[in-house]
This record gives structure tokens, sequence and C-alpha cells, in this order.
């Protein structure tokens, strides 16, 4: 698997299914600036849905294996990315568990194998180290970055320059300034 971000604003997304699972992904979508969702819940989507509307991304969850082999089948015949919830065989990615405070986003995964504990991490990380001010603090060095910027720091320089600002205000303590990369 390869982590990346992806901008959902332009994109259409397909979630099927309308148990639990199907709520908590609009629900996350939502939060995550997804443009347009298009939701099934009573029926699968058939060829005539994919071709009207076009998804990219398709998640499933709560149906029987017919069903959910079915509409894997549709959205790879139309160029759909897909993720068939708990169920690796039928998926082209998986989700992480997420962390958010304002602008940071951590992210834990365990590429699909133990789900349960990348949770555990999440709430850990939220617990002991990400606590709400981080989204201030995301805010603050935003602020300073784009002035190291504007007087053309390079990329070490700029990392350098955030390695010393986070370890000045010991907001992760323990770590060297400008050490690593």
């Amino acid at each position: 698997m390869y982590p990346i971000m992806l901008s959902l604003t332009e994109l259409t997304v397909f979630v099927v299914g309308a148990d639990g699972a199907s709520e908590d992904r609009i629900r996350a979508l939502s939060e995550h600036g997804a443009g347009k969702v298009v939701r099934f819940t009573d029926t699968a989507p058939d060829a005539a849905d994919f071709t009207a509307h076009g998804p990219r991304l398709v998640f499933i969850s709560g149906l029987d294996d017919a069903a959910r082999a079915e509409v894997h089948r549709l959205a790879k015949a139309h160029g759909a990315l897909v993720h068939a919830q708990d169920y690796i065989p039928l998926c082209d990615f998986h989700l992480p568990a997420r962390l958010r405070r304002g602008k940071l986003l951590v992210t834990v995964s365990t590429d699909g194998a133990a789900a349960g504990l990348s949770r555990l991490l999440r709430d850990h990380l939220a617990a002991a180290v990400f606590s709400e001010e981080w989204a201030a603090r995301v805010d603050e060095l935003a602020v300073a970055r784009r002035d190291w910027k504007a007087r053309g720091l390079s990329m070490t320089a700029l990392f350098q320059a955030i390695a010393q600002y986070v370890a000045d205000r010991r907001w992760l303590p323990g770590a060297a300034a400008g050490t690593s990369r």
C-alpha cells in the first residue's frame, strides 16, 4: 500500500450499504470535504448509475457476497477504486485510523492486517501526544513557514527552521532540532 492524501472536492464517491459503517463513511467523507457523495441504501448501483455519475471511489459495506462482488465488478469496469469493508480481497486501498487536530492529520495503519490496533494507537496518540492544542500550533507554525518561504529559504533550511521552532517551544519532548528528516 502506498499512503497518499487525496482531495475529494472534485471526485464523485459512491457509498453503498445501509449499515453503521456506511453512516460513519458518510460522516468522514463530509468532514474531509467530499464534493459529491452518492449514497445507495436500498439497492446497489447498476451500470447506468456508474455511467451517469462516474465515481472515482466506491465504498461498500453491509452487502452479501454476491451483491458486494457485483458492485466491485461494476466499479472496476468503470475505473473506480474500491474499498469493501472488512473484505480485503476486494480492496484497492485501506483506510487508516485518523486523528485530526485542525489542519494536522495523523494517520495510523496496519495495512489492513489489524485495524483494531490502528484505533488503539490513534487513541494513545490523541491522549498522550497530540492534544487539542496542536490545532493552534499548526496554524502558528504555518504563519512562520510562509514568512521563511517568502525570505527564500531552501527546503533543507525550511525543515531546519521548523525543527528549531518546535524544539524551542518543547512541543515534542526529546526531539532534537533539525537532526532528522
